[in-house]
């Protein structure tokens, strides 16, 4: 990009903008972030440490594995052999009860009816302290809606043990899964502020100071890396930086506000569960904005060892791609789906834009001078002259067998992974960004006639994929939301058609009816396009979807142009950045239609906007790799230095 003239009225002004950025964006943040003082998790955990710590007496002591315990002592075998529900092993006979000796149950009921008295504590405790009106009711309903839950399991106990059970789990706040077997503890859960009030309490400070701080770390990252950006690309990259940071942020505004207000007037979220989630957020956000500079340092501080790494990357990719899509693969498995699914997009849009940057040149000429090289007959004796002499087939063929040769495998490997993806781990939403990838570079290298024949394939495995349950409860849910067995899109319908027109506005959000009834709690990830409707209206969120779609158009445009410039490292990095803007836009395309009803939810979230770290990171890395490109393309346009290779 040319350098900036310092003289003149707009070229002062230009120079100018990142502080009025920084100051617009910290004072937006500052009159739309939830006051800290509104965090009611504070009043609760102090009520809850004089309500179990009276004064003049003992200390009450609340800790949980009270069912687990007793599963283990009736089952007398290891957790993953039993099934806790009936403290049976799994091989026993249906019908048959578990034998319990008497004083067993006694000690798990005696252990009940101390939860019992601490909950009486703490109603007892918050009723005192909390002002008539505002959160009284609804806090206090809460309390006695666990108590009478638990005094109708204790009134009405039969010496059975799996009544016990239950009610033991509802006590502690723990969920059982009989088919792994595992005691997972409810963070969120009411029983939090009895088993560990100094957590909770402590937890509430930290979002109380971070939200305090909240406006002034976004002001100075703004003005940092608005100021680097601009002085290192020029002042159009700086504007691109700035709309990205304002997404990023308003993500984190609805997020904090989702921290505070989320669960007020419903019994059942008394703890807030977004409370523990925004200082990762905060993280998230931190690196995200802050990775696309880190590029930009390395291609301007460290050129020689991004070419280094560039040069290894571009003669090891073989052997990258196939340890990459290993690693994605075991990610599934070892880690979380959402783990595997944004490796195996991130490892899709990687070995595209490295085979683009090698081969495309090759292909479009292979393209022009013999176009039969790319029909099925040409493809098929390339295959096999991949295994026979080549001196024996046209020359078509021959190119045809160095191409596959060159890629054939690994985007077999990359495809084998996607079908896991979708048929075993049940994976749709990723499944689909990776394929659309696929279709880009085959689109890339052999044309549209490959892209319609590898689509004919391709439907064999959506065919396979729409056959189980997942896809198929997924598919009811789009079709009958108000029925379907999950009740997400009754909520999210309800919530949408209650809000005005105009939206509630970003700091208004209503989480949770007048009933009680609150938002999924994955609205943060899954449904944020239903979000910006409720806070900005239809029409609004329409246009913000369209002004998405034409930013990432526009970023992979400014990317494929740069595939032209000369040698072979800097056309690798924009063909890397192109397609992982390319798999943005598509998951962007994707998450507003399953939120529209428009084709089946796929579980992804909003890039940028949504919470997680697979909404942040292909954005900022692609703006990162389409930074350093730019920058590294600068100094090949230089007659002053030396060409890169």
């Amino acid at each position: 990009m040319p350098s900036l003239n310092k003289s003149g009225a707009l070229d002062r002004f230009v120079w100018w903008f990142p502080l009025i950025f920084a100051a617009v964006i910290s004072l937006w943040v500052f009159f739309q972030r939830p006051l800290s003082s509104q965090v009611r998790e504070l009043a609760m955990a102090q009520a809850a440490l004089a309500a179990i710590q009276p004064s003049g007496s003992p200390a009450l002591r609340f800790s949980t594995g009270a069912a687990q315990r007793l599963c283990q002592i009736v089952g007398s075998q290891p957790l993953q052999r039993l099934d806790c529900r009936n403290g049976l092993s799994l091989d026993a006979q249906a019908g048959v009860k578990a034998t319990v000796d008497a004083r067993v149950l006694f000690a798990a009921r005696a252990g009940l009816d101390e939860w019992i008295e601490g909950y009486r504590a703490l109603r007892d405790e918050l009723s005192g302290r909390l002002a008539t009106g505002g959160s009284r009711t609804w806090v206090l309903a809460g309390i006695e809606l666990r108590l009478g839950e638990l005094q109708r399991r204790r009134v009405g106990l039969s010496p059975g043990y799996a009544e016990v059970f239950d009610a033991l789990l509802i006590a502690e706040g723990v969920r059982y899964s009989s088919v792994s077997g595992q005691f997972s503890v409810q963070r969120w859960d009411l029983a939090r502020l009895l088993d560990s009030p100094r957590a909770v309490l402590e937890r509430a400070e930290q979002l109380e100071q971070l939200l305090f701080l909240l406006p002034w770390l976004v002001g100075v990252f703004a003005l940092c890396g608005y100021s680097f950006v601009q002085w290192g690309l020029g002042a159009l990259a700086g504007l691109v930086y700035a709309a990205f940071f304002g997404l990023a942020t308003l993500g984190l505004l609805v997020v904090a506000d989702a921290s505070v207000r989320f669960g007020q007037g419903s019994p059942v979220y008394l703890l807030n569960p977004f409370a523990y989630a925004f200082e990762r957020q905060v993280l998230v956000y931190l690196v995200g904005v802050v990775t696309p500079c880190l590029f930009l340092a390395f291609a301007i501080f460290q050129e020689r060892f991004v070419t280094r790494v560039l040069r290894w990357v571009s003669d090891h990719f073989i052997v990258i791609s196939f340890l990459v899509f290993g690693l994605a693969t075991a990610l599934y498995g070892l880690a979380s789906p959402a783990a595997g699914s944004e490796a195996m997009k991130l490892a899709m849009a990687g070995f595209a834009g490295i085979v683009t940057s090698l081969y495309a040149r090759q292909a479009y000429l292979t393209r022009l001078h013999l176009p039969k090289a790319y029909t099925l007959a040409g493809l098929a004796s390339g295959c096999v002259s991949l295994f026979l002499t080549p001196e024996k087939f046209k020359p078509r063929s021959v190119v045809a067998a160095q191409l596959l040769k060159a890629f054939g495998l690994m985007l077999l490997v990359g495809l084998l992974v996607i079908g896991l993806a979708a048929l075993v781990f049940s994976d749709l939403g990723g499944s689909l960004v990776s394929a659309a990838v696929v279709f880009g570079l085959v689109f890339l290298l052999f044309g549209l006639r490959m892209v319609v024949i590898v689509s004919i394939f391709a439907s064999a495995a959506v065919g396979l994929a729409l056959m189980t349950d997942k896809v198929q409860g997924r598919i009811d849910l789009m079709l009958s939301p108000m029925t379907a067995a999950v009740s997400d899109f009754a909520r999210l319908i309800k919530f949408s058609e209650a809000a005005p027109a105009s939206g509630y506005g970003l700091g208004s959000l209503r989480w949770c009816s007048n009933e009680g009834s609150c938002l999924p709690i994955q609205v943060l990830s899954d449904y944020f396009p239903v979000l910006l409707t409720g806070a900005f209206g239809e029409s609004m969120t329409i246009l913000l979807f369209a002004l998405l779609v034409l930013g990432y158009f526009l970023l992979m445009v400014r990317a494929g142009l740069g595939l032209a410039k000369g040698g072979v490292l800097v056309p690798l990095v924009y063909a890397v950045a192109f397609f992982l803007l390319f798999s943005s836009l598509v998951q962007t395309a994707i998450t507003f239609l399953g939120n529209w009803r428009l084709m089946p939810l796929t579980g992804l979230g909003l890039p940028v906007l949504s919470m997680g770290w697979s909404s942040m990171i292909s954005v900022a890395l692609g703006l990162g790799a389409l930074g350093m490109a730019e920058r590294l393309g600068q100094r090949v346009a230089s007659p002053q230095t030396r060409p890169l290779p």
